[in-house]
């Protein structure tokens, strides 16, 4: 049962919290490990149902709904665009109502159900005719992402709000990304080879597939709100909160007020624009592991390897990037990662050998410095949120995270629809032997616009100014002038 407020399981959570608090209610307090392993259970469940979408849907549009690959990719943009959009107009709501006192675990609560059957019925085939069924895969991906940001948004907020201590907060997102991590190995391996284990059993493997996914998700995501915290740094209770009445109407002027906020907040500017890059670029990779495996090595049955290969990277050297933005700086984590992805980049696609273990080793190397991005960048983005309430005085955390989340997702809906046309201009015909010639496009296209990314994130990131001093001199300058308020 819920109430006005949130659930029962929130209510009780947040009075424990209280208890687990080492520092007093100031957002600077350590975490626990119990918060930590808490608030990353709920990136594995997330990551889920989001590295299905990004290793598997445009392939499964391609390649078993028979969609042609300009009108898949198109189908996905749409989809991605609609969310885009959803994502900062939530982060206005959430952030009205968290100065309400509503918690961000509120929303995942009662999110996380709907998300898994919503899911579950994108991989479902209805009996339809071509047109139709193209109708229902883009419909049923737009539900599927409004449950997603429901969910999502807030728990990308909550990291701002559990601690403002930097280095915490790369502790934090180091064991995230390896919760994140695990989701993606699980999915890389148990999809396809759950999939093909009930293909000819079952008239609907991916349906039971994708239902089986919900469920484990849905159970992290439980997880998480039981064993994660949260705290209202600076706004006690019973403090005005200067909301308008009109959540409507509220909602609608921050997203118009937001995008001139934006332009001054440099560093979040910085740190958008690197993962505009990176979303673009760097998933065109992954999505093509799948095709240059089926057609190029014509060996599908190592695809799940070489997925998982990456994220498996990501676990072991979550630790040592994680390091790596303490002891120096996220930016300085991140210019180093970006070096080695570039020469895996380079490597992978002027390498002419087909062995396998030869293959798999580049894709390791671009895993060891893509992992630097999944640390920093999710690191980075708090500090932001500090800059913006040390300029402007308003920390809008759940606003940055939808604007975030507004950048990455509509970054996707550029990278399906440049997928889609490659494809297509490469004369790509699915389930049917390819010519040298779509192989070599296909080959450029997951190597080259990469590396270009990662030139692009470095360059956005070059002066990028939130160093560990200077962010401790801002939340020294946020606090005292809490005190004085």
């Amino acid at each position: 049962m819920t109430n006005p407020s949130g659930s029962a399981l929130v209510q009780q959570q947040a009075l424990e919290n209280e208890a687990d608090l080492s520092a007093g209610e100031g957002g600077g307090a350590r975490l626990t490990w119990r918060h930590r392993f808490g608030y990353g259970a709920g990136d594995f469940g997330c990551n889920l149902y989001w590295q299905a979408i990004t290793l598997f849907l445009y392939f499964y549009y391609t390649d078993v709904l028979g969609i042609a690959p300009a009108v898949a990719g198109l189908s996905f943009a749409i989809a991605s665009v609609y969310d885009a959009i959803a994502d900062p107009i939530m982060g206005s709501i959430v952030d009205r109502a968290r100065a309400r006192r509503k918690q961000y675990r509120s929303y995942m609560l009662f999110g996380a159900v709907p998300l898994a059957l919503s899911f579950a019925a994108m991989f479902y085939v209805p009996p339809v005719g071509t047109t139709a069924l193209l109708i229902y895969a883009t419909l049923s991906h737009i539900v599927m992402r409004t449950f997603y940001t429901v969910v999502n948004l807030p728990y990308l907020s909550m990291s701002a709000s559990m601690t403002s201590d930097t280095a915490e907060r790369a502790t934090l997102a180091g064991i995230r990304m390896t919760f994140a991590a695990g989701a993606g190995m699980s999915i890389a391996l148990f999809l396809p080879k759950a999939v093909s284990a009930l293909t000819g059993k079952v008239a609907q493997p991916y349906f039971i597939v994708a239902l089986l996914i919900g469920m484990l998700a849905t159970l992290a995501i439980f997880f998480c709100v039981r064993h994660s915290r949260e705290s209202l740094p600076g706004v006690p209770d019973g403090a005005p909160t200067h909301q308008p009445s009109s959540m409507v109407g509220g909602t609608l002027r921050d997203f118009v007020r937001f995008w001139g906020t934006l332009r001054n907040n440099g560093p979040l500017v910085r740190v958008l624009g690197a993962i505009v890059v990176a979303a673009v670029a760097l998933t065109m990779f992954s999505k093509c592991l799948l095709y240059w495996f089926k057609y190029g090595l014509q060996r599908p049955d190592m695809a799940p390897v070489a997925l998982m290969l990456s994220v498996v990277m990501l676990i072991l050297l979550a630790p040592a990037w994680v390091w790596a933005a303490r002891r120096f700086s996220k930016r300085a984590a991140w210019m180093a990662g970006s070096a080695v992805a570039g020469a895996g980049y380079l490597g992978f696609w002027l390498n002419t050998e087909s062995s396998m273990m030869v293959v798999l080793g580049w894709i390791a190397l671009i895993g060891t410095g893509t992992a630097s991005f999944a640390i920093n960048y999710w690191a980075m983005l708090p500090d932001t949120v500090e800059f913006n309430e040390w300029k402007f005085g308003e920390r809008n955390e759940a606003k940055i995270a939808g604007f975030a989340a507004f950048s990455h997702k509509a970054a996707l809906a550029v990278n399906a629809v440049l997928l889609g046309q490659i494809l297509q201009w490469a004369g790509f015909v699915a389930n049917q032997p390819l010519d040298a010639s779509t192989l070599a496009s296909i080959k450029a296209a997951m190597c080259l616009i990469p590396l270009a990314g990662v030139v692009c994130s470095v360059l956005l990131l070059w002066k990028y100014p939130i160093t560990p001093a200077f962010h401790r001199r801002m939340v020294e300058d946020i606090a005292r002038r809490r005190q004085h308020q």
